[in-house]
């Protein structure tokens, strides 16, 4: 077929697109026909170290001007799905800002204390030591949490989950070894959950979930290699990296996916506790530097862009394994789930929303919340579904967006 048969026919299809380019009563909301992302004319150009929306030009001006705006504004919607999670009139506030990176990981919804709980970042922890923040909904304040029966130690990804607030803490210099700690929501009371496996601690344990199952409770956490990048002459880790599940009932800790399967950071459940979805952050073991792992491009990383899926079975063991997404810049970290089996994950991009059957239906861009500092700045690693708002971790800035409608309810299965 001829070029200018090709672009013919691509004129074509542009004009009889559904979407077009929908036209919504807001302004701060840019959307995409979705056949974009699989669809554009011959001679187009994208660049993996950059956004779809920034880098994707057709020379084209009824697909590239869309783009263009997309790049800028602070929501992209590909799906009506979008649009009804976002509403009429999204308003981004900016809540918090500071010269360190405070709002980085856990992002948790402590809804008794109508609060988001969340980390700083481990790659400041030789400077400044990791810790809690808190941020009250109803006044919009940020403070540290303070008043816990003892300290929280390095802490990283943490779940709400019961009336407990579980973190996932990392060993340090000293005698400190990590593992999982909870920490009543009410009372403040700090216990140890898991903190080593016949005697060797966790290399870096990330991030947790729980699911029920009948009247029994499971915990699935990460642990990989994480904390070598923010502390040096750690002890060499003697275990694994892997996804691990802690059943309270029996008091059985067992590593259930392993490093030959992928290397895990975010892990959360479905609404329905059949599923497991995990993130990875490396696409394979490098026995040379296995601790060092470099980073840069999804294509060219050992990072893995990829989000997995599990079944979980009758015995809740995660099983079936099939790719779920594959992350268009970067890494996808932090991953949540709301009610209606949405899976959002913080990526480079931004917070990505995916639905439960892997199509991206929006992004909340990060170009927007990062105020175009991506180039000196993390990507947004997390975030928290507050009932109809959305935390939005941007490293250095806390903001929240208030929805459309609430996506995680205060008695839902899966408030995290």
């Amino acid at each position: 077929m001829s070029a200018s048969l090709l672009n013919f026919f691509f004129a074509l299809f542009l004009l009889q697109t559904r979407t077009a380019v929908a036209q919504t009563t807001n302004s701060s909301i840019v959307s995409i026909p979705y056949e974009y992302t699989y669809l554009l004319p011959g001679g187009f150009t994208g660049n993996l170290n950059q956004t779809f929306a920034n880098s994707t030009r057709t020379g084209n001006a009824t697909i590239d001007n869309p783009l263009s705006s997309a790049s800028k504004a602070p929501f992209i919607s590909y799906d009506d799905a979008f649009l009804r999670i976002l509403g009429s009139n999204p308003q981004p506030k900016l809540i918090h800002e500071r010269d360190t990176l405070f709002a980085y990981e856990a992002g948790l919804w402590v809804p008794e204390r109508n609060e988001v709980w969340f980390t700083s970042a481990i790659e400041q922890g030789m400077q400044i030591p990791t810790h809690v923040n808190v941020l009250n909904l109803g006044t919009n304040t940020v403070y540290a949490l303070n008043g816990t029966s003892q300290p929280v130690t390095n802490p990283n990804g943490g779940y709400y989950f019961e009336g407990k607030v579980y973190f996932a803490t990392f060993p340090s210099n000293g005698t400190y070894r990590g593992g999982v700690i909870s920490v009543d929501a009410q009372t403040l009371e700090v216990e140890t959950v898991v903190n080593n496996y016949f005697g060797l601690s966790f290399s870096s344990v990330d991030d947790i979930t729980w699911a029920r199952q009948g009247n029994d409770r499971y915990m699935f956490f990460t642990d990989f290699y994480y904390n070598y990048e923010a502390y040096a002459d750690l002890p060499t880790p003697g275990l694994p990296a892997g996804v691990w599940r802690w059943d309270p009932q029996e008091q059985v800790l067992l590593q259930v996916i392993s490093r030959n399967e992928i290397f895990p950071n975010g892990v959360r459940v479905s609404p329905d506790m059949r599923t497991l979805y995990v993130t990875e952050s490396f696409g394979t073991a490098q026995a040379a530097a296995p601790y060092t792992p470099q980073a840069g491009p999804s294509a060219a990383s050992w990072y893995g862009p990829y989000i997995y899926k599990y079944d979980l079975d009758a015995e809740m063991f995660p099983v079936n394994c099939r790719q779920f997404g594959l992350v268009r810049e970067g890494i996808a970290d932090g991953i949540h789930v709301d009610d209606a089996g949405n899976v959002w994950t913080g990526e480079s991009e931004g917070i990505v929303v995916r639905n439960p059957k892997g199509k991206v239906i929006g992004v909340f861009n990060a170009q927007y919340f990062l105020e175009d500092k991506q180039a000196d700045a993390l990507p947004i690693a997390n975030f928290a579904l507050a009932g109809d708002t959305l935390a939005v971790q941007a490293t250095t800035r806390l903001w929240t967006v208030k929805l459309g409608k609430t996506v995680v309810s205060s008695g839902s299965s899966i408030v995290n």
